[in-house]
């Protein structure tokens, strides 16, 4: 759960703020969510304020953070994949895909050994 949450987190702050209707689609994609409805809206939404809280008072620490807790959900089944799409559909939540949040899913994609490409988001050539 922290996995897919913090890849969310990530994408959500990579403009440097999470808006409500992120917040907002970060929640109702991962009710859904098998792995992730075993732990419950409340704990989902306390993780993703943790680490968005950790974004604001330490932005490096908390990208670290969640790319680190990102890599763990490598190599597990389709939850990679998930977390990516995920992800996506969270950074156009506020009507755009901007470049931050793009080079933040690159970035999990990259941690992941996903190719970008199958998500839409691979560099221009």
């Amino acid at each position: 759960m922290e996995g897919i949450v913090a890849g969310c987190a990530l994408v959500a702050y990579a403009d440097g703020w999470v808006t409500t209707e992120e917040h907002d689609r970060m929640l109702g994609l991962l009710r859904g969510f098998q792995p992730i409805a075993a732990f419950g809206l409340d704990d989902v939404g306390a993780t993703f304020e943790a680490m968005t809280e950790r974004f604001a008072s330490d932005q490096k620490g908390g990208e670290a953070a969640a790319l680190e807790a990102v890599a763990r959900v490598k190599g597990a089944a389709r939850y990679p994949a998930m977390l990516v799409e995920a992800c996506c559909a969270i950074a156009a939540a506020d009507g755009g895909f901007d470049a931050e949040e793009r080079r933040a899913a690159l970035r999990i994609c990259e941690v992941l050994g996903l190719d970008a490409a199958e998500f839409g988001i691979a560099d221009a050539p």
